[in-house]
């Protein structure tokens, strides 16, 4: 129905993004008085609002040429949310978690206007500059004490409508609430939840259809995200949070969960579990174990075990990395044994992943990040388990940091975390690791953007 140009206010000389009435498509009789009359509308819903997350209307008129109506707004340089996801572009949890909140806070200072906005999407969000998100398009918003929609009627996008729209039954705020958690799931899956070929299929699935948990889409989501946007998304409204700050804030939590867990988690000793070697009966037992049963033995086999232990503490004290957690444990990290746990120096890398009888064909994952730290901790998490915390630096350059991990072949969900003074970000990505050879990984990370970016090796290094 529009069109929306960059332009120039010539009093005060600021750029603004003025968005005018163009109909490109045939219309009924009434129709364009009814087109004009919503455009109008959302100048007017608009402009009773003041929020720094909401779009601001500068004016409203028509021109003097032909009369066509145009709204001059806010001019923001960002991202379209919708053209993220159409590109295959994915935001970091945090990422999310700050979207949802600012998202939040937006919808319910227009809620306790009295403004219900009824088309939160990723079209309608965009996240500007510097990481403010700005809510677009109020054209269909009503005021929470007007009259419901007429039968008949369907104003909104179908894919992120809540139940109570399709039904033309009335609505408040937490319809907007709903629309947004459905945002959300489609921001962290890459999928929406209700989907169709038709408008009745798809306004049947809104109604009816309870979508699969978002972890099952994408195993790195937290358990803990499930439940949350499973009340936010809950059929009948009564079911859902009180308002969007509440849903926003158990969503950032449950997002950050596996971050806290790492903090909870992390060993006070630079040591690791993770580095198993062969028992005489040529089983495997990790360094926990190793010393324990050399304790336990007593005798001069038992000090044999313990000196053995101290030399592989003291070998893995000098290594540049830390890492954690028993690969017995993880399917897809593949324990080290023979001549690899024999050389705790050599990279996994060098050695040839050869399968025994009867375990998992195995392939090396290695991870390359390129950044501008003096001084920054960073985490590799390998298919949901920490694999790896290494603390980097370097003299504010590029600086180059690699680590290779020998892990089950098959496609392997890698993420990488990078914490420092005034950022913490984690991106990730799906790699497909073949047996007995290496895939790589490749990240980088600016200290001026505090953008995190992970990508399989066919994308090459990267720069900071």
């Amino acid at each position: 129905m529009g069109v929306v140009y960059r332009a120039r206010d010539p009093r005060i000389g600021r750029t603004v993004a003025l968005k005018c009435v163009a109909f490109a498509f045939p219309l009924a009789p009434g129709e364009e008085h009814e087109f004009l009359q919503r455009f109008y509308h959302e100048a007017q819903i608009a402009g009773r609002l003041s929020h720094p997350n909401i779009v601001t209307i500068h004016d409203v008129g028509t021109r003097e040429a032909d009369g066509a109506a145009f709204m001059a707004m806010e001019f923001v340089t960002g991202t379209n949310l919708q053209e993220l996801l159409a590109g295959g572009g994915r935001l970091a949890f945090p990422q999310v978690a700050t979207v949802a909140r600012q998202a939040a806070e937006a919808l319910d200072y227009a809620h306790g206007c009295g403004v219900v906005h009824r088309d939160i999407k990723p079209g309608n969000l965009v996240l500007a500059e510097g990481g403010q998100l700005k809510i677009l398009d109020f054209g269909i918003a009503r005021i929470a004490s007007a009259d419901a929609t007429k039968p008949g009627r369907l104003l909104g996008t179908p894919n992120y409508m809540a139940p109570e729209q399709v039904t033309a039954s009335p609505v408040d705020g937490r319809a907007d609430q709903f629309s947004l958690a459905v945002t959300i799931y489609h921001l962290i899956t890459g999928e929406r939840p209700f989907s169709g070929e038709s408008l009745t299929a798809i306004s049947y699935q809104v109604v009816n259809i309870t979508p699969p948990p978002p972890s099952r889409l994408n195993p790195t989501v937290p358990p803990g995200v499930d439940p949350v946007l499973g009340r936010a998304m809950a059929k009948n409204p009564a079911d859902r949070y009180a308002n969007c700050a509440e849903f926003a804030a158990d969503l950032g939590g449950s997002l950050a969960a596996w971050k806290e867990a790492a903090h909870r988690d992390t060993p006070s000793t630079l040591v690791t579990a993770s580095v198993l070697v062969e028992r005489a009966d040529g089983s495997a037992a990790g360094w926990r174990g190793l010393v324990a049963g050399g304790l336990a033995a007593g005798g001069a086999r038992g000090l044999a075990l313990w000196g053995i232990g101290l030399t592989i503490l003291g070998a893995l004290a000098a290594a540049p990395i830390l890492l954690r957690g028993d690969a017995r444990t993880h399917p897809a990290v593949a324990p080290l044994s023979g001549p690899r746990a024999a050389n705790l120096m050599t990279p996994p890398a060098a050695a040839a992943a050869v399968p025994r009888p009867g375990e998992a064909a195995q392939g090396t994952l290695a991870v390359n990040l390129v950044h501008r730290f003096e001084r920054a901790t960073v985490y590799v998490r390998i298919d949901g388990t920490e694999a790896a915390k290494a603390t980097i630096g370097g003299r504010g350059g590029k600086t180059r940091w690699s680590r290779s991990f020998p892990v089950a072949a098959g496609k392997r969900r890698v993420e990488i975390r990078i914490a420092g003074e005034g950022v913490d970000e984690i991106d990730g990505t799906d790699i497909d690791v073949p047996a007995g050879g290496q895939r790589a990984v490749h990240a980088s990370l600016s200290s001026l953007t505090h953008r995190l970016k992970v990508r399989p090796d066919d994308a090459g290094a990267g720069e900071p």
